[in-house]
Formats: C-alpha cells, sequence, structure tokens
C-alpha cells in the first residue's frame, strides 16, 4: 500500500494557517494525478468562493463564467453519493452520459474534460470541493489515482476544520477591536446573514437588529431593505456605504457604515461581505459639517448644503450665501438625498437633527 508523502502533509496542514498557499497545493494534488491543474471551491447560497491552479485560473473562471457552477450534475451527483474519497467521472457517469451532457462538452472545448473531485463537509456549513482537471485528450482518470489522492483526504478534512474556525476567529477579534473603540459592530455574510457580532451591537437587539433564522432583520423596514440591497451587491463591487436610520423611540438617529470585507482573495472560507457598525448622532447640537460629510461619504459643497438644510435654511439662502446658482446648490442637495437615504428636505433635516420620521 502507497504511503502519503510527508511533504506534501506539511504543506495541506500549511494552507490552513495561509490560505495564499492553495494554488501550490493544488498544484501538487495534480501533478501526483497527472493532471492539468486543481480547483477548490465552496459552493453557499451567499456566493461561489474559489482559487485554483495558475495554469487552469482561466478555465475554471470561463467555467463560473458560463454559468456552469449553479447547474453542475458533477458536482450534484457526487454530493448526493456521499463517498467519503475522491470520486472520478466514470465512478458517477456512463460514457454515454458524458457524451450527452453540455458541461461536458463545454469544458472539453475550454481544454479540460476529465475530473477527479471529493466534497468535504465543513462545520460551518459549506461544503468544500477539491477537484483535480485532466485534459481530455489525456483521458479519464483511473480509480488507483483517486485512490492515491484518498491518502490525503483525511488531512485535507482537518485542514479544512482548521480554516473554517480561523476565519470564525477574524471576525470575532475585528468586531471585539472596534468594541475597544466604542463601536457597536457585526460581521454579515452576502446573504445578511449575522456571522460574528460585539457586545455592544448585541445590546441594539432587538429595539435595532433582529438575529433572524435567514438573515439579520432592521426593525425600519427602509432602513432594512437599503441594507440588504447593498449586501445583493456586495460582491461585485469594492465600495462602503453609510445608511440612516432615524430615530426611534428613545433611540437616537444613526448611521449603519457597510464596510466591505477585502481580506484574502484566496481565502474560500471566507462568508462576510461587510462589517457593519453603528454611529449614533448627536441630537443635543446642530450637525458638524465635517462630521455630516464623513458618516455619508459626502463631498464638502455637499456637506455644507445638508448642514443648511438641517438648520432650515432654504435652497435659495444657501445658493445666495454660497455665490452659486440655485440649480447647482439644488444638484448636490439631489446627491445629498441619495447618500442619506431621504428624499425630502424635512426628512433629511430630521435625520440630522434626531427627529423621528417616516419614510
Amino acid at each position: 500500500m502507497s504511503l502519503a508523502d510527508e511533504s506534501l502533509l506539511d504543506s495541506i496542514y500549511e494552507v490552513a494557517h495561509i490560505p495564499e498557499l492553495w494554488p501550490n497545493l493544488l498544484d501538487r494534488l495534480s501533478g501526483i494525478s497527472e493532471a492539468w491543474g486543481g480547483m477548490l471551491f465552496t459552493a453557499t447560497p451567499d456566493a461561489t468562493r474559489w482559487t485554483s491552479s495558475q495554469q487552469t485560473e482561466k478555465f475554471f473562471d470561463q467555467f463560473l463564467a458560463n454559468g456552469w457552477m449553479a447547474k453542475n450534475p458533477l458536482v450534484e451527483r457526487g454530493v448526493r453519493r456521499n463517498h467519503s474519497g475522491f470520486l472520478t467521472d466514470l465512478d458517477l457517469f456512463t460514457t454515454e452520459e458524458l457524451d450527452n451532457e453540455p458541461m461536458y462538452a463545454d469544458m472539453r472545448r475550454l481544454g479540460g474534460g476529465w475530473h477527479l473531485g471529493t466534497a468535504i463537509a465543513v462545520p460551518n456549513g459549506d461544503a468544500l470541493v477539491v477537484n483535480i482537471e485532466r485534459r481530455y485528450e489525456h483521458g479519464p482518470f483511473s480509480r488507483a489515482q483517486a485512490e492515491r489522492l484518498d491518502l490525503y483526504r483525511p488531512h485535507l478534512s482537518r485542514a479544512a476544520l482548521l480554516a473554517a474556525r480561523y476565519t470564525q476567529a477574524r471576525y470575532e477579534t475585528t468586531v471585539g477591536d472596534l468594541e475597544a473603540l466604542g463601536l457597536a459592530a457585526a460581521a454579515v455574510s452576502f446573504k445578511g446573514r449575522l456571522l460574528a457580532c460585539n457586545g455592544s451591537f448585541l445590546s441594539l437587539m432587538p429595539a435595532m437588529f433582529q438575529d433572524a433564522p435567514s438573515r439579520l432583520a432592521v426593525s425600519h423596514s427602509q432602513t432594512h431593505k437599503r441594507v440588504h440591497g447593498y449586501l445583493e451587491q456586495a460582491h461585485i463591487r469594492s465600495q462602503g456605504a453609510s445608511i440612516a436610520f432615524p430615530a426611534q423611540d428613545e433611540n437616537p438617529p444613526a448611521v449603519i457604515h457597510l464596510v466591505p470585507v477585502q481580506g484574502s482573495a484566496r481565502d474560500v472560507f471566507a462568508h462576510a461581505a461587510c462589517l457593519l457598525v453603528v454611529t449614533f448622532l448627536k441630537t443635543d447640537r446642530s450637525p458638524n459639517v465635517e462630521l455630516v460629510q464623513g458618516l455619508f461619504d459626502l463631498t464638502p459643497s455637499e456637506a455644507r448644503v445638508a448642514e443648511a438644510i438641517a438648520r432650515g435654511i432654504g435652497t435659495r439662502d444657501v445658493a445666495a450665501k454660497s455665490g452659486v446658482s440655485d440649480h447647482t446648490i439644488r444638484t448636490q442637495l439631489r446627491a445629498v438625498f441619495l447618500k442619506t437615504g431621504t428624499s425630502k428636505q424635512a426628512e433629511l433635516a430630521a435625520l440630522l437633527n434626531g427627529i423621528s420620521f417616516d419614510i
């Protein structure tokens, strides 16, 4: 019986700590299988996160771009088989089925065509898939090659467990650091699921937030829509957002800052779409221009318009005082409405001065 390569085992446990090393590990796993390259991915309701060998990166990128991840019969059959080891195409399909399967036809066109893979359940709810790819003209993987990789599967499972725990620990450390700065903060997934939060954020439940079974709920309906609208787009954009939360009952008005989690692009265990940080507005004095500008990412001129509106100054008076046209001020005001999530001057003034209002 073959023995596992000790240096390869060391590499497997090293990637648990350093996710950037996954492509090198996939290269080595591909090498012992006489393959083209490998891919590691997690397919979840939140998003598909993946990394691959350098030589197959364009291949897998096109694979995802063509939409095959959402309708992948190979993964579907493999997961259903619930086999604690690597499986080849011929373990899951007949030759005739492969020849008639559209996904395989496209894979052959792109330069691949034969697969060797395994699915590993991770405690955070992910199904981690290790896929080794071979060019079609080189023929299918053998059962012996699958069994050779089976030597490393238990170690891959343990490394995945460690990596998932490290990722969760990073979320908890980050929100804990923000707690030390006096900020209520949480880490949330692309689907709005709460991953970690600090004590200050927890104290805002259930008045402002509720940890619902499917996703974090925001008690103000329009704010809830804006927060989750941002999260739905967070995987394709990198800029943050600041969303107004009006005063309710005894709570002053607040701003919910959504800060993208950039992290390591190679960390397929990273669920978080962004950090959610809450800042409360002072209600005992008129808003400061710099504060308004920073909270809502306004330009200096937009911030001055917002402050003037909060003080009850009309747009014509703001224009006269600023030495610009009324049209310019109204254009700037429309930008302020967009960034603060308001639509009327009274709503904007109410937000900045801490008066409760209905949207």
